[in-house]
Parts: structure tokens; C-alpha cells; sequence
């Protein structure tokens, strides 16, 4: 495939699917496949043709446009917390374009996660190609995944003015939504290695012992990122996930409000009605509302009353050690919503 560097930075088709060793993996998209594309890792649909890689040398030596000229919002979250489903129903083609973790920007927090460093010309190169659209007044949303909150602040400091929401649960929700299987409890224990969180200052004087005390260390380290990141930044929101499972539709607009995609409440209550929210957000092959989701997490918290038990202590006595706010400001809308108990 002939391809310059011309294109590569203007080409919104031409998607960088991946960082792997030194080079960057490009995949030929459309709209559409984007659209399809409810993950861009493994699971992306791609266009028809060949993909294409550049080496970093070759990216390192290049001028490419400055993410802050072609800026992207962004939906941080702690994971399990509804964000694949906000952000399904935020994708309308021709009014935004939602991106659903991708792959590359994995990377670079994860790579931050194990060292404590960024690479920023690799992170500006990232969001530059992130940032690309076909409609130069449809917004772009990223909706991260839980490595990628390791760089907030570097990926925020590159887009200034740009809008983000945190999508979070207080603590007994998160132990409930991401221990409620065994698969579930993997995820913790892999995430928990992967990004070297036994390394991290909030565990450096009181080791996770558990899976549930693990669980703990993984909210308290994003949800001080979460506190820290609005504080300082005017332009971000946060969400409690059981406010928007209980206003599902007054969120979507709520959210598009603040990402600037023309939405009015009567198609959020639409979409809120439709095929989206009556099947599984991540694999639409499977039935799942508003009832399915309530009586499982209620069964996971009564199954999980001694881990959600253990959780908050460890929890406490991190923030006696280390400080945490009672909640999280600047909620999208409604009240704050304690952190603990």
C-alpha cells in the first residue's frame, strides 16, 4: 500500500490500531466499522485492504499535527462502571465519532503503569491520530480503559480545554462489579500485575494481601486520579454509575451536552427504548435491561459482603494514610456521592 505521511496524518480510514515493539500497526477503517467496532483491540471490524506499519524512528523524525488542534474528549472510567454502554449510545455517525479503547493508547499507560514514565512524542503522536474525523464538526470521544488512567494527566495537559467525564462506582459497587465471577476476579489479579500497582506509593506500606484488598488498591489509586484531575481541570465531570443506571437517559443527554454532540432528550429517551439497552453493551447477542442488571448486582453484594467488608478497610486505612475526599466533585449533575460506606 502506498501510503505517505500526508495521509497517515489526515486520513481518518487510516486508524493506528496498534503499538507493538518499535513499530505502529495502521488498519484501513470507515465509519462504519468504526461504528461496528464495539472494542478497537482484537475484536476491531476492519475495512477491506492492507494494513500497514511504520517504524518509531521514522514517527519520532516526522512533523505531525499537535493533539491540541484537533482535540479529543474522553471517557475515563474504573471499569465494569457502564462506560461501554454510554458510549455506544454517544456514537451517531454524522454527529461524533467514539472511539472504543483503543489499543494504542493501552499501551502507552501500561508502559507508564510498570516504569512511572511517558513517552510523550509517542502520546502526541497518539492523540494526533486519535483526533482524525471525517466531519471537522463532529466531535471525537475516546472512551478509555483502566490502564489508560495511569496517563491522565499527560493526556489532559496535551488537550486543554477539551471536556472528560469520570465514570466511576463507590467502592462496595466496584468490589461487587468486579469480583461478582471468577473471570471477574482474574481481571483483578491481572490488571493488578500488569500495571505494578504492589509498586505504587498506595500500597508501599500495606501490601494487598487478597483479591478483594487488591480490588481496593485498584479504585483508591484511579479514584485519587479521578479527585485530583477535577480539581484541577475546569473542563471535567464525574459520574457515579448507579446515577446513570437510574437516569439513563437524562445522562446520555447530559453527556452529549458536555461533549458538544447535538442530542435532545427525546432521542436519548429513544435510544434508552431501543436495541441497545435491552441487550449486553459488550456482546449484543445476549439479552440484557435494566432488570437483568439491578437483580446481579444486587445478588454480587449480598454474595460479596465479606469481600466488599474487607475492601473498605483496606480502603480507610489508605485513606487515613494517604487522604481521600468523602466525594468526588463536580458531578455531571445531581448530588456528590460518598466514596466509602
Amino acid at each position: 500500500m502506498n501510503v505517505t505521511f500526508e495521509m497517515i496524518a489526515n486520513d481518518p480510514a487510516l486508524y493506528l490500531f496498534a503499538l507493538q515493539g518499535d513499530m505502529a500497526h495502521f488498519q484501513q477503517m470507515t465509519r462504519e466499522t468504526f461504528r461496528r467496532s464495539i472494542f478497537l483491540d482484537d475484536r476491531i471490524v476492519r475495512a477491506g485492504g492492507q494494513g500497514f506499519s511504520v517504524p518509531f524512528n521514522e514517527i519520532r523524525a516526522a512533523d505531525w499535527p499537535e493533539p491540541a488542534n484537533r482535540p479529543v474528549q474522553f471517557i475515563f472510567h474504573v471499569a465494569q462502571c457502564g462506560s461501554t454502554l454510554l458510549a455506544r449510545a454517544l456514537d451517531l455517525p454524522g454527529r461524533s465519532l467514539v472511539l472504543r479503547e483503543p489499543a494504542a493508547l493501552r499501551r502507552l499507560g501500561v508502559e507508564a503503569g510498570q516504569d512511572g514514565k511517558v513517552d510523550g512524542q509517542m502520546l502526541d503522536f497518539t492523540l494526533a491520530m486519535l483526533g482524525k474525523r471525517w466531519d471537522a464538526a463532529a466531535p471525537v470521544v475516546v472512551k478509555a480503559n483502566v490502564p489508560v488512567n495511569a496517563i491522565v494527566r499527560d493526556i489532559r495537559g496535551r488537550l486543554p480545554g477539551a471536556s472528560a467525564l469520570c465514570l466511576y462506582f463507590p467502592l462496595a459497587g466496584y468490589v461487587a462489579a468486579v469480583m461478582r465471577t471468577p473471570g471477574h476476579e482474574q481481571w483483578v489479579e491481572s490488571i493488578f500485575a500488569e500495571m505494578h500497582f504492589a509498586r505504587s506509593p498506595w500500597a508501599a506500606q500495606a501490601a494487598p494481601r487478597s483479591t478483594a484488598q487488591r480490588a481496593a488498591c485498584l479504585w483508591f489509586a484511579q479514584i485519587k486520579g479521578f479527585d485530583a484531575l477535577t480539581a484541577a481541570d475546569s473542563a471535567a465531570r464525574t459520574l457515579n454509575a448507579d446515577v446513570f443506571f437510574d437516569h439513563p437517559a437524562e445522562t446520555i443527554t447530559q453527556t452529549a451536552r458536555l461533549f458538544g454532540i447535538a442530542l435532545s432528550r427525546v432521542e436519548a429517551d429513544d435510544i434508552v427504548a431501543g436495541e441497545l439497552f435491552a441487550t449486553y453493551s459488550k456482546n449484543p447477542a445476549l439479552d440484557y435491561d435494566a432488570e437483568v442488571r439491578a437483580a446481579r448486582a444486587l445478588v454480587a453484594r449480598r454474595s460479596l459482603a465479606a469481600e466488599i467488608a474487607e475492601a473498605e478497610a483496606w480502603a480507610r486505612a489508605a485513606r487515613d494514610r494517604h487522604g481521600l475526599s468523602e466525594a468526588l466533585d463536580s458531578p455531571l449533575f445531581g448530588d456528590r456521592v460518598p466514596l466509602l460506606g
